[in-house]
């Protein structure tokens, strides 16, 4: 007794494994998708907090160096170079010397903050430079004329001391923050 329409079974050719299986691969790859977003935003929150670490960090050893340049027992700084933290005025026109590669790893240049050694262990280093940067003035006199105002007729008094700072952190998993200020010690300072 043979049906129209009606295929035995052994005439069937497997179309509904081949569809449930192509369904399967497509409901995989949307999944293995939406994972490599999921891993990929950890990831960008887990570099925004350990920036906003590193640079919290900087800004305590920024305060630490205006405090250290504010201190009129602070040692000068050196006439050429850098040591100890401190650094001469720089000379117009050239590179600053802890922007080389080594400044802030190797040598006595810079100064280690003294929160580098209180710091926890996802630190690797806190450290800044202090950069003399002159004497700041007001101009006092008769400083108002012509063309041909003679720089005799002016008279400057010391209002404070410029400095230059520089601070670098790093921490222990690659995330470097550098941050600077100029700041104005108060007149000896």
């Amino acid at each position: 007794m043979n049906r129209t329409g009606f295929h035995s079974p052994t005439r069937q050719r497997g179309v509904t494994l081949v569809v449930v299986l192509m369904l399967l691969i497509i409901v995989t790859l949307l999944g293995l998708a939406s994972m490599r977003g999921t891993v990929m935003q950890e990831r960008m929150s887990g570099n925004a907090a350990a920036r906003a670490i590193a640079f919290q960090a900087a800004e305590a050893v920024l305060r630490e160096a205006e405090s250290y340049a504010a201190d009129p027992g602070r040692p000068d700084p050196p006439s050429t170079g850098c040591s100890g933290g401190l650094c001469a005025t720089p000379p117009q026109n050239a590179a600053a010397p802890w922007e080389t590669d080594t400044f802030w790893t190797s040598g006595t240049g810079f100064r280690s903050s003294n929160l580098e050694a209180a710091a926890d262990r996802d630190v690797e280093l806190l450290r800044y430079v202090i950069e003399d940067m002159g004497e700041a003035g007001t101009l006092t006199g008769d400083c108002s004329g012509d063309i041909d105002l003679s720089v005799s007729d002016c008279t400057s008094s010391a209002v404070g001391r410029y400095f230059r700072i520089t601070v670098l952190s790093r921490m222990a998993n690659g995330t470097e923050v550098m941050l600077q200020s100029t700041y104005q010690a108060p007149v000896g300072g």
